[in-house]
């Protein structure tokens, strides 16, 4: 269950390719404050692999996502799994992690109860001066999806699974 690995660290430019594997899971962005409630960025619905299927089976559906901001490194972005409530037992990821936004205080706020909302505006949030693009992609019949949405300009798209490959400017990351 969770994120492999659980903290990566991409530089404008680079693409991060997610693999969901097996069991049920989704990809939202969140907020380092209140990492497991969607802060109405990117929400890439629900994805349902067979548990039948080996971690390296061809056609398990992905993610690119590519990475843009202004400044290296790309601020702190934060990304959480709502399905089935695995959020709350620790499946976030931190991607570029501050010393002020540590992945491990972001995985420790997970843990608790959500904080009652607020409104940012977009300059305001945790995202500012980072971008990303990116489509969730289904590419196996022993895969279903849910609610897939775009994200709006200026937010990160991504999806990951309870066992994640990342890649990042050609260097793949296997778990």
């Amino acid at each position: 269950m969770g994120f492999d690995p659980s903290v990566i660290h991409p530089q404008a430019g680079d693409s991060i390719v997610f693999e969901f594997r097996s069991g049920v899971h989704s990809a939202v962005q969140s907020s380092f404050d209140n990492p497991c409630v969607s802060n109405g960025g990117f929400n890439s619905g629900v994805f349902t692999v067979s548990d039948d299927l080996a971690v390296d089976a061809p056609g398990l559906p992905i993610s690119r996502v590519l990475v843009n901001g202004t400044e290296i490194p790309v601020v702190s972005i934060p990304f959480f799994d709502e399905a089935g409530g695995l959020c709350y037992r620790g499946a976030v990821l931190a991607v570029n992690p501050t010393a002020a936004q540590s992945e491990v205080v972001f995985k420790e706020n997970a843990a608790l109860p959500p904080k009652p909302a607020t409104t940012t505006s977009p300059a305001a949030s945790s995202t500012s001066g980072a971008t990303a693009t990116g489509t969730p992609t289904a590419n196996s019949d022993n895969v279903s999806s849910g609610n897939n949405s775009n994200s709006s300009p200026g937010t990160v798209n991504t999806a990951w699974a309870a066992v994640m490959g990342a890649l990042f400017g050609g260097l793949a990351v296997m778990a």
